[in-house]
């Protein structure tokens, strides 16, 4: 389930079906009181080397048994590779399940417990996501999801607790899962995390403290400004050893604002399952190529952190084979003074660059809806980094700037009511004068292709003559523009 369903799902609320964060909101007052029970401790036996951790998010299994999904074999391939690839600790950053059905939670157990049997099984490190408090609408499961069944039937098939504090090798993991499968107001305990925090810190100031959260705290790593929590913020924002561990945005690795460093360091895990970005490009937010194929699951994301005095390392890996997506990131004491991975990073950065004599191709194209599209397409900027998106801009025969409505990917006309938002009906269109555009760098850097290819609105101005295409990168920094006659 896209995380846009949230809509959806509120929409069948209105009409009184019980979805699946009806139960959530409804229900919190049936949630069991839990909270952090005694500090596990571990001695791994490392022979000298670093501790190794892998740390994997949003596997998103569906309600089947079906072997054959995507989310399936992506689960099954990533665990083999880490398997493989070695691990002391196992940390799974929540959303497990699509849905937290019994059966999406078996299909986790039986994927697991035979892809681990004939390996020494790392120590588990997990939290509940907000889809594992969520099910299917009522008709279809015929139980309400209460967040107290939820966090048992987590403990039951994932075999932890809630809330959870180990201690490996003298280094403090926190495990913090959220109260119920809301976004905004699910992480209430903060004193008691507080508590723990304080524990670890008193134990060692200056080595790092792993607190894993499903949701982003608010405002720090890619994608935290739209799915991050405030409160997970106003925790660590007093530890400035803390790092924080989080998945549900499913931003992409490849960024490097995905990790973020200010008052303690934050960095995201990516998904198992799709990548969704930031809103407001045409090709969506879950992004899709022209032809209107997702290209969003092709490269799913984990991290594997290795542990050593005064260094944490953590590589960027695509989940099914393990190959490197970018280089590593590296922490570095002291750990309680992070300043490596900034904002500042973005004064250092130089913008894209197009071809000045660059020229433009415009197609008649297909999408997968059968439905008749046109497609630009140009050479692809460069940088020294990767292009992470474009911006098109159309102009008449004067060179005049046109103004349009704003549509959707099908063509349909975006309202918003007064206050902006975004609305189904009784709303307004808006003008535009710019159409923003993904790039394909999810598919990794070295697949990224050396030919743009961008769907055009199909209600462009009949006087539009020329487009100005101008790329940027990842910091916001924009190339030169190029000025194109359109059909040359």
């Amino acid at each position: 389930m896209n995380k846009l369903s949230k809509i959806i799902i509120s929409s069948i609320a209105a009409v009184g079906i019980v979805g699946a964060s009806v139960g959530a909101y409804i229900a919190a007052g049936y949630t069991k009181e839990r909270t952090f029970g005694e500090t596990e401790t571990y001695a791994v036996e490392t022979k000298g080397a670093p501790l190794r951790v892998a740390i994997i998010s949003d596997l998103q299994l569906p309600d089947t048994r079906d072997k054959n999904t995507h989310q399936y074999q992506s689960f099954e391939s990533t665990l083999t590779m880490l398997k493989n690839k070695g691990m002391d600790a196992l940390i799974i950053g929540g959303d497990f399940t699509d849905c937290g059905t019994e059966n999406a939670w078996a299909t986790f157990k039986e994927i697991y417990d035979r892809v681990m049997a004939d390996s020494t099984k790392p120590i588990p490190m997990y939290i509940l996501g907000n889809h594992d408090y969520w099910l299917p609408d009522f008709v279809k499961c015929f139980e309400i999801p209460m967040p107290a069944k939820m966090q048992d039937r987590f403990t039951k098939y994932a075999g932890e607790p809630v809330y959870s504090h180990k201690v490996i090798n003298g280094y403090h993991f926190i495990c913090w899962s959220s109260s119920d499968g809301s976004y905004d107001k699910s992480y209430t305990n903060k004193e008691a995390v507080r508590a723990e925090l304080d524990r670890a810190v008193a134990e060692d100031p200056e080595k790092p403290v792993f607190v894993i959260t499903h949701i982003n705290p608010y405002e720090t790593a890619y994608g935290s400004d739209e799915w991050g929590n405030e409160d997970i913020y106003d925790v660590l924002k007093a530890y400035p050893q803390a790092v924080s561990i989080s998945g549900h945005s499913h931003f992409s690795l490849i960024d490097e604002r995905s990790i973020w460093q200010r008052e303690f360091t934050a960095l995201t895990t990516q998904s198992l399952d799709y990548i969704e970005l930031e809103s407001g490009k045409y090709n969506g937010s879950v992004p899709m190529d022209a032809y209107g194929n997702t290209i969003a699951d092709k490269l799913p994301g984990c991290l594997y952190m290795t542990i050593e005095e005064g260094r944490v390392t953590l590589e960027r890996l695509e989940a099914n084979t393990g190959n490197a997506l970018k280089a590593p990131w590296v922490l570095e004491a002291p750990f309680n003074k992070p300043a490596k991975y900034t904002e500042d990073r973005a004064k250092t950065n130089k913008a894209p660059v197009l071809d000045s004599d660059l020229t433009v191709k415009v197609s008649d194209i297909t999408d997968v809806n059968d439905n008749a599209q046109k497609m630009i397409s140009f050479a692809a900027g460069s940088d020294d980094d990767f292009v992470h998106s474009y911006k098109l801009q159309f102009l008449n025969e004067n060179k005049e700037l046109l103004e349009f409505e704003e549509i959707d990917y099908d063509n349909n006309v975006i309202l918003y009511d007064s206050n902006g938002e975004k609305t189904s009906k009784n709303g307004k269109p808006k003008m535009i004068s710019e159409v923003l555009y993904f790039s394909d760098y999810i598919l990794g850097l070295a697949n990224m292709s050396e030919t743009a290819e961008l769907r055009l609105p199909n209600n462009l101005p009949d006087n539009a003559e020329y487009v100005v295409i101008t790329a940027m990168d990842s910091w916001g920094a924009e190339s030169n523009s190029v000025t194109c006659r359109l059909g040359e």
